[in-house]
């Protein structure tokens, strides 16, 4: 249903624009032992704390007859961040269209984690993520539309999530509800949806995020997605920007001193929500990931990409105006998502408190910092 409108859309032209292939296999990724045991070690924490803030060096010590060494104090380490879990124990998560149709956005700016994930036609699709306290949470969020099987390794370590959607051939659905999910698709009953008067199908549905969460129950379980914050660590070189384009998807975040937000810009147009508010993110994750294609195919024939989520590869963080380049490891779908500066000693990379957007692209795809 849904499918058959996104592939209909028009592909834009764009020059000099690097052909993405999706493999034909599932794509594995084979990670070193020593440095998925030093990423988990490094990301592991024992329980939610505040963030720290500005702190200051310790003096070194006086000299002594016996002794001409003096110490250092180590730069802070990221602490895990107030996620996930609303009252009640709930984390919502709404899968939202990234087409021009659906634009402007409801309730988007103030996610506090969105997934750019690659979908059939060369299309992307966002998955927002609300998970701090209920005054936190927009009244309504969409367009809401259609799941995808990556959105169920997206989640898998975030606990039992609340899963909203709208559509979604049978093979998804199976896939869906069998994880460990509180899915509630507007196809199941449409408490807490409506259709906008003002918005043409299937850009029209939206969800209330009350209604939804209590239509979702309490009986989540909340996990670790892996995401650490902290101040900015060493290491860190000045980056005005970040884009990258998939065959008919385009995102470019260029950060603003003013507001301390990279503002987003997508396919080519200031990305602005509903009542105006420029959709922004304080830190900005380039995951790039392997793919393979599923069994799944849509209406027209064509197989759903899905990203491969276990293992490990290249990442690319901005924050503050800077860039690190590093890599991001999960051993399986329940461990935490680690970023790190790579190698066998590398440490995690502190993220901005804010909104965390973080694109997952293709291994080849072109990426571009400014």
């Amino acid at each position: 249903m849904s499918e058959r409108t996104d592939l209909r859309l028009p592909c834009p032209q764009r020059a000099n624009r690097r052909r993405v292939r999706w493999p034909l296999g599932a794509a594995t990724t084979t990670v070193a032992a020593v440095a998925v045991a030093t990423a988990l070690a490094l990301a592991a924490c024992s329980s939610p704390a505040p963030e720290p803030g500005p702190t200051t060096a310790a003096a070194a010590p006086a000299p002594t007859s016996t002794s001409t060494s003096t110490t250092t104090t180590p730069p802070p380490s990221p602490t895990t961040p107030a996620l996930p879990g609303l009252p009640g124990g709930t984390v919502l998560a709404v899968k939202i269209d990234n087409t021009a149709g659906a634009r402007p956005r409801l309730g988007i700016e103030r996610a506090e984690v969105v997934y750019v994930e690659p979908v059939e036609g060369g299309l992307t699709r966002l998955m927002a993520v609300f998970s701090t306290g209920a005054g936190d949470l927009p009244p309504e969020v969409g367009p809401i539309r259609s799941a995808r099987e990556t959105d169920v390794a997206l989640l898998a370590n975030w606990g039992r999530v609340a899963l909203a959607y709208s559509g979604g051939s049978a093979f998804t659905r199976s896939v869906v509800d069998q994880a460990n999910l509180a899915s509630i698709p507007y196809d199941a009953g449409t408490q807490g949806y409506r259709r906008a008067g003002d918005r043409r199908a299937p850009y029209n549905v939206m969800g209330n995020t009350q209604v939804l969460l209590a239509r979702a129950g309490t009986s989540a379980t909340n996990g670790d997605p892996g995401f650490r914050f902290g101040p900015a660590g060493p290491g860190g070189s000045p980056a005005a920007s970040v884009s990258t384009a998939w065959p008919s998807s385009k995102v470019t975040f260029t950060w603003d001193a003013g507001t301390g937000r990279y503002l987003l810009t997508t396919d080519g147009r200031p990305d602005v929500a509903v009542g105006g508010a420029r959709v922004a993110a304080a830190t900005v994750v380039v995951q790039e990931v392997p793919a393979h294609l599923s069994e799944n195919r849509d209406v027209n024939g064509a197989q759903t990409p899905v990203v491969d989520l276990v293992g490990s590869g290249p990442a690319t963080v901005l924050r503050d105006g800077q860039v690190w380049r590093g890599q991001w490891a999960r051993p399986d779908l329940g461990s935490p998502t680690s970023y790190t500066t790579g190698g066998q000693n590398g440490r995690p990379i502190p993220l901005a408190s804010g909104p965390v957007w973080v694109l997952l692209v293709p291994a080849g795809q072109a990426v571009t910092v400014g």
